[in-house]
């Protein structure tokens, strides 16, 4: 059994105060989770989700139909007030067998 719910996630924002975004996430495969204190209980946020930017897990519960394709992940923060987006970035999963990923772009 694993350790942790999925492939963890962060925000490393430069050139903008993240604790005032919203943050976007979508993903071409699976879904993104929570899970961290206070209680430690995971909780399905779906795909897309959204968040203020706190620690968030990519995660699957079924083998992809093609481990051909790669799974991309985006997010997009933008000002609540106004819509405008602050900054946008992308990261691509690589299958490893029919069960695991790793990190081919992380930006």
């Amino acid at each position: 059994m694993s350790s942790t719910v999925g492939v963890g996630i962060e925000v490393n924002a430069i050139g903008f105060d993240p604790a005032g975004a919203l943050f976007t996430w979508n993903a071409t495969y699976g879904k993104f989770l929570s899970w961290g204190p206070v209680n430690y209980t995971v909780k399905d946020l779906g795909n897309p989700a959204t968040n203020h930017g706190e620690k968030l897990f990519w995660s699957f519960t079924e083998k992809p139909a093609s481990t051909l394709e790669p799974v991309i992940i985006t997010v997009t923060a933008t000002d609540p007030a106004t819509g405008q987006v602050l900054g946008n970035s992308t990261v691509t999963l690589g299958w490893d067998g029919d069960f695991a990923v790793v990190v081919k772009n992380p930006l």
